[in-house]
């Protein structure tokens, strides 16, 4: 319930929506992914996207795709994801980054508080679950 998305939506991709993903898209820069790894063992990732695509007209970037392995949770790891993204975003010259969280993601919501985030009053339904609502948040990068 935690993500725009279902399982099945993302494992229906093909292998080259994975690459584009992970590599920055067609122009390198409209998007990126941190990973965070111990031994090889992926603990948790974060991505930042230019603009949002389902609504292309709002404004961005965007941190998506924020997850941290419940066993490395609370330990900082997360709050440096966030991070990469923010510098990433700083380094487009972004003022803002935004993300949506779902209403009921209680532990995301107190994160990003604590990295600095606010909610900006906008709130819209889950895609796959429309009674869940979510709302956006967003940090000056100035």
């Amino acid at each position: 319930m935690a993500f725009g998305s279902t399982l099945a939506r993302e494992q229906s991709f093909p292998e080259n929506v994975w690459h584009e993903r992970a590599g920055g898209g067609a122009s390198g820069t409209d998007r990126v992914t941190f990973i965070a790894e111990r031994d090889g063992v992926w603990l948790g990732l974060a991505s930042g996207i230019a603009t949002d695509p389902i609504n292309p007209t709002d404004p961005g970037p965007f941190l998506v795709g924020m997850f941290v392995d419940s066993a490395e949770r609370g330990q900082g790891l997360g709050a440096a994801l966030v991070e990469a993204v923010v510098a990433w975003a700083r380094s487009r010259g972004a003022a803002r980054l935004y993300l949506w969280v779902t209403s009921t993601n209680t532990p995301a919501i107190a994160l990003y508080a604590k990295c600095g985030f606010q909610r900006t009053g906008d709130t819209q339904p889950l895609p796959h679950s429309p009674s869940v609502a979510e709302f956006q948040m967003v940090r000056d990068l100035r």
